[in-house]
């Protein structure tokens, strides 16, 4: 942890690296929203499968950074549309695993920038986002409540938010299912996570 300031780089904020990360936004739609101030990371549940906490792990070093929580909107705890995450994602008690959050709602790994976690060690819920998906696919939609596309046309989405290309989010999206087909296939109790 010798160049991490656990506080972030920012009063305020989480566990940022302080050397720059890249961050493919060719848009800058992310970084506009955070300059903004309103952003899909602050006071949202950002579930993380085992191979996120990892590549977390691996990048960060942060120690501590997820914990079991159960949903923060009502409306997300009703997945009918996708029994996959349903059954799978959460735990018996309604609890699943997320990004902690800081006391304000913002994600541990937000910073003034956006995402301070570069694109290959962020969650695939998050590399993702704001297509809409279910364990049968991608929609081909985007999620209304992502800040830029209330302001963007689809089209200008598409090449901008953090540089995803279809094909990117297409194997992002076969990996968050694998990744939690795998982790529901094993027993949890065995890994210290």
């Amino acid at each position: 942890m010798d160049n991490l300031n656990p506080q972030g780089d920012i009063p305020g904020t989480g566990a940022c690296l302080q050397a720059p990360v890249p961050n493919r936004d060719l848009g800058h739609y992310c970084l506009a929203c955070a300059s903004q101030g309103h952003t899909c990371c602050q006071g949202h549940d950002i579930y993380v499968t085992r191979g996120d906490c990892e590549r977390i792990d691996r990048y960060s070093r942060v120690v501590d950074f997820f914990e079991y929580r159960g949903c923060s909107h009502a409306d997300y705890a009703d997945q009918d549309d996708d029994p996959v995450w349903r059954q799978y994602v959460f735990r018996r008690d309604g609890s699943r695993r997320v990004l902690k959050r800081l006391a304000d709602g913002n994600c541990l790994f937000l910073d003034f920038a956006g995402c301070c976690l570069p694109l290959t060690a962020r969650p695939l819920v998050c590399r993702l986002y704001p297509h809409l998906y279910s364990a049968n696919g991608i929609a081909g939609v985007w999620d209304g409540e992502c800040p830029a596309a209330k302001t963007q046309a689809g089209a200008m989405l598409e090449k901008g938010i953090a540089g995803v290309q279809w094909q990117e989010a297409v194997q992002w999206h076969r990996m968050l299912y694998t990744e939690i087909l795998w982790e529901a296939n094993t027993n949890e109790n065995r890994f210290d996570l």
